[in-house]
């Protein structure tokens, strides 16, 4: 065959109208398959060029002397940003990101994080800065002429002088160069002076450069809340945003859970649909609450990373209604494949924890942001970090907390401590976490060797490639017929072993004898790997001659 079948790039959209279409009566039900499939040509699942990982069963049929690791990131030795004795930190320096991207056009890493000027406890007097780097793990704040000035400073990363709750993300569309960047925001200068009664707002802004912003929508009908994490999914050709859907908008639920909304504009957003909840899961504690989740996609895979508020039994209580608002954070790691329905990976513990007495995220690890930065076969993801939890036992409570009593002791309890041990000088800052690149989640063997199965697919391309850590072993692959037989040309014996050293990410697969993958085309394939002291973290056909990655 002399082209492969192409799989769609809307699959997802293609087949939720197609299912529409057949609910209302448009399209007749096939009756000897009264199911609701991808239209292939050839009825075996279709990968196409999209990587595949292994954090879920989605491609994977058997594993014979493997088990499956989910990857613990390391943590960054040093924050990625931290107080840095600028003028406009002086106040509160409470640094946490409204958006990174690795930006194609100049290829820097950038940030935007928000940053108190008042200390206010709800954010007025908020502002965005922005930082950038080169390799997404050593940042810089650069100071411009052309960012907001500070009282007397002319120069600073000040790109924005009003903005809470905010998520910033790179527009895919690039036809406007003024909207290169987008940011959805909740301004609470602005939002302050509205009436009474009023719904939250939800301001969008635009900029060519992240550095000048311009207000292209004033108010959106179904604000976001709580820092809106978001990410363009080709696959539905819809902006998708992640945010908490909490007793704060809807009081007829006690926990913190996520919210999704999505947008063809990202102006006018959808209401907001429940996504993920600790209710559903019996695994998890009642006292745990969604306070956040960052979503990417890698794929077919929507992975996300999620700031779970680990609530204590004090119940705030305002306008009649209670909810609990002191906690530590800790991040928990979940996966989907339509990115409405959501599993919890790695069991009921936190995927990361809270560090140790005196570390910089012994209170908080939470806010991390959408998407994901790769710089030399290594993945950067950084997060809040504070050193304490969130609480109100310095300050005293906003409003009455309960039960009283209890609150009373442990306030006690805390200025003992503090009459002891007095203040901490520790400030906030963006911490990192590090993985190798896609590495959240390896297949090993138990023990010395292994053979992974896969499902059986139809694929695209003329080159496979593998992300395997070899450095102390090999990997052998072999290409199946739906027989269990291998073609003719790639077999294992045939195939030259994977092999490399400690920082070699991706390994070509060739076949003794030069097999052309172009002759597997539209047949079905399944990969079996055969696994000697080493570890598989995702494979990908590619098309060279379109350089698709």
């Amino acid at each position: 065959m002399n082209t492969p079948e192409r799989q769609s790039p809307t699959e997802p959209l293609d087949i939720q109208q197609k299912t529409d279409a057949i609910r209302s009566g448009a399209r007749p039900v096939e009756r000897d398959y009264p199911y609701i499939p991808p239209d292939y040509r050839v009825p075996f699942l279709h990968i196409g060029t999209e990587r595949q990982l292994f954090l879920d069963n989605f491609i994977l049929d058997h594993l014979e002397g493997v088990r499956r690791d989910v990857c613990v990131p390391a943590k960054t030795a040093e924050p990625l940003l931290a107080w840095s004795d600028l003028p406009w930190e002086q106040v509160q320096f409470n640094p946490g990101t409204a958006g990174v991207v690795h930006d194609p056009d100049d290829g820097l890493f950038k940030m935007w994080y928000w940053q108190g000027l008042t200390g206010h406890a709800f954010n007025e007097g908020q502002v965005l800065c922005y930082a950038e780097s080169r390799d997404a793990l050593r940042w810089e704040k650069p100071l411009r002429d052309d960012c907001l000035p500070f009282e007397g400073h002319k120069a600073t990363n000040i790109v924005h002088p009003d903005v809470s709750q905010s998520g910033l993300a790179l527009n895919h569309d690039r036809s406007d160069p003024d909207r290169k960047y987008l940011l959805v925001n909740w301004p609470p200068k602005a939002a302050r002076v509205r009436p009474p009664g009023s719904p939250r707002l939800s301001r969008v802004d635009a900029s060519p450069d992240g550095i000048r912003w311009q207000t292209i929508s004033e108010e959106s009908a179904f604000p976001h809340h709580h820092e809106q994490k978001i990410f363009w999914d080709g696959s539905i050709r819809r902006w998708v945003g992640f945010s908490q859907y909490s007793h704060h908008q809807n009081f007829l639920y006690r926990k913190r859970q996520i919210g999704r909304q999505e947008s063809a504009d990202f102006i006018n957003w959808s209401p907001k649909e429940v996504a993920l909840s600790a209710d559903w899961d019996a695994n998890l504690p009642p006292d745990l609450e969604m306070h956040d989740m960052s979503a990417r996609k890698v794929g077919g895979l929507y992975i996300g990373i999620t700031s779970e508020f680990m609530a204590e039994p004090f119940w705030q209580e305002r306008d009649g209604h209670n909810w609990r608002d002191q906690a530590f954070s800790r991040l928990g790691l979940y996966t989907s494949r339509d990115g409405r329905r959501w599993q919890r990976v790695g069991g009921p513990g936190p995927w990361v924890d809270t560090g140790d007495p005196g570390d910089q995220d012994y209170g908080f690890a939470c806010f991390t942001p959408a998407g994901t930065l790769v710089h030399d076969g290594r993945m950067v993801i950084p997060y809040s970090a504070n050193p304490q939890k969130q609480s109100w036992l310095h300050p005293g409570p906003p409003t009455p907390l309960y039960p009283r009593e209890e609150f009373a002791r442990r306030q006690q309890e805390w200025r003992a401590r503090a009459a002891i041990q007095g203040e901490s000088g520790v400030r906030r800052a963006v911490n990192g976490l590090i993985l190798r690149e896609d590495g959240w989640a390896r297949l090993v063997p138990a023990y010395e060797s292994g053979r992974v199965l896969t499902k059986q697919f139809v694929f695209e391309g003329d080159s496979l490639r593998v992300n395997a850590d070899c450095r102390y072993g090999y990997v052998r692959v072999e290409l199946l017929d739906p027989c269990f037989q291998p073609y003719d040309g790639f077999s294992a014996q045939q195939c030259d072993p994977l092999i490399g050293a400690a920082d070699q990410i991706w390994h070509t697969v060739r076949w003794q004898g030069g097999g052309d993958l172009r002759t597997l085309w539209d047949r079905p394939v399944r990969i079996r790997f055969q696994v000697h002291e080493a570890s598989l973290y995702s494979f990908q056909f590619l098309n060279s001659e379109n350089d698709v990655e």
